[in-house]
């Protein structure tokens, strides 16, 4: 039998401790991970017969695979080529999802200590960068908002390397340091997750809902509205007012960001309901060859979004999802959907057991929604590093789902024997 969990977890390490030289060293890191998790996939299920385990990974395979049939064959936005590369790019983060899902690698003491000792360089080494002038940051990892995302994973890292003994396995202390000193990336959007991170990582607590207690329900009213307050004045920057000091409709097509986030939408009332298919719009593979939708909807003189300077056209991930129509975006939000629905089986099994899982598990997942609006980190190495540690987290849950439709069963044989 191939042992796939010792060599998922040995990958796992080698892709945290890869966060930030993959930015501008070895930048096909996120590639090479993601072929390999897929071939372990396909080796998974040849030796071990498994592939019942992968379902969820068939099923997007097939999906992005019709979108790709559909933009050779229908839409015709971009080279055939372009559509390849898309379609890879596109399924990149859920292989690494699906792959530790299905295997449910353990981690022995050795690698956990490793990860512990890992998590710990890169918060060190992320810590200098962001004291460094701001052309070493460029150099070295390319955008300071980096070194904040690395502070972000190594403390959950670090979280999660130190077992379910939440009270007694933690320094706190450690993690508060990695997560103050993210703050120094000066990044909108890192601190709205250093307020999430914080309420998931010290104030929340299985069954909080559940407790009648005004300050309880005050505290939870107050962290929705201080992620607002911190990242207002960035979304004002990028969405209303830019330079100036107002609102003014007719300076919106001077600004990348916005003018994709607007042309998204048309693109998806026009091209119902498949979108536009790969490597059509927002993305990296819309850039060479150049996309002929840019033409089309008049966007291709904007700053960043020409041909000649495309340096913004693959700047955010929502944008994107103009490519996958309404449908592409219903399936998303069902992935999402599906992901809460695991971590809620965990927390209602065991909630003193998977108290910590269940409290990473929703860090995770707000860091890649939130970091989505002005970013493409889900498709790049630390994306992939975050979904590995997604699917370790809720790879418990399917086991629990396993065992209760096998109890359901079992009962109603023995109703139906009665």
């Amino acid at each position: 039998m191939l042992r796939l969990d010792r060599i998922c977890a040995s990958i796992f390490i080698v892709a945290f401790a890869l966060q930030l030289p993959g930015e501008t060293l070895l930048t096909f890191a996120d590639e090479l991970i993601a072929a390999i998790l897929g071939m372990l996939a396909v080796a998974d299920c040849l030796f071990n017969r498994a592939w019942k385990r992968y379902t969820l990974l068939w099923a997007i395979m097939s999906v992005v695979t019709f979108y790709a049939v559909y933009s050779l064959t229908w839409v015709h936005y971009n080279s055939p080529r372009a559509i390849v590369v898309d379609w890879i790019i596109q399924l990149k983060p859920f292989v690494p999802f699906i792959v530790f899902l299905a295997v449910k690698p353990v981690f022995s003491k050795a690698q956990l200590q490793t990860l512990r000792v890992i998590a710990i360089i890169n918060a060190a080494a992320s810590t200098i960068l962001l004291f460094m002038p701001g052309y070493v940051i460029r150099a070295a990892v390319g955008h300071i908002s980096v070194p904040g995302i690395v502070l972000l994973l190594s403390s959950v890292v670090y979280a999660l390397s130190c077992g379910n003994d939440y009270r007694r396995g933690i320094n706190p202390y450690i993690i508060v340091a990695m997560l103050c000193a993210g703050l120094m990336c000066t990044r909108s959007k890192y601190y709205g997750m250093f307020i999430i991170a914080l309420f998931f990582s010290f104030m929340y607590s299985p069954g909080i809902l559940r407790r009648i207690s005004w300050r309880r329900y005050a505290l939870l009213a107050l962290l929705p509205l201080l992620v607002i307050i911190v990242g207002w004045s960035k979304f004002s920057y990028y969405f209303l007012t830019g330079n100036s000091n107002s609102y003014d409709p007719e300076v919106l097509e001077s600004y990348a960001r916005p003018v994709l986030y607007a042309t998204g939408a048309l693109i998806i009332a026009d091209h119902i309901p498949f979108g536009s298919g790969l490597a059509s719009f927002a993305s990296w593979a819309s850039i060479d060859p150049y996309s002929n939708i840019y033409h089309e909807y008049g966007i291709s003189k904007v700053y960043g979004l020409s041909p000649e300077r495309p340096w913004f056209i693959c700047d955010a991930f929502y944008p994107s999802l103009a490519q996958f129509g309404i449908i592409g975006i219903i399936l998303f939000a069902w992935f999402w959907i599906y992901i809460i629905s695991l971590l809620k089986k965990l927390i209602r099994s065991n909630p003193v057991r998977y108290h910590l899982d269940f409290a990473c598990g929703w860090i995770i997942i707000f860091f890649i929604l939130i970091e989505s609006i002005a970013s493409t980190t889900f498709v790049k190495t630390e994306g992939m590093c975050a979904m590995m540690m997604l699917g370790l987290i809720c790879a418990p849950a399917l086991r629990i789902h396993r065992n209760e439709q096998f109890n359901e069963h079992s009962d109603n044989q023995q109703t139906n024997g009665k």
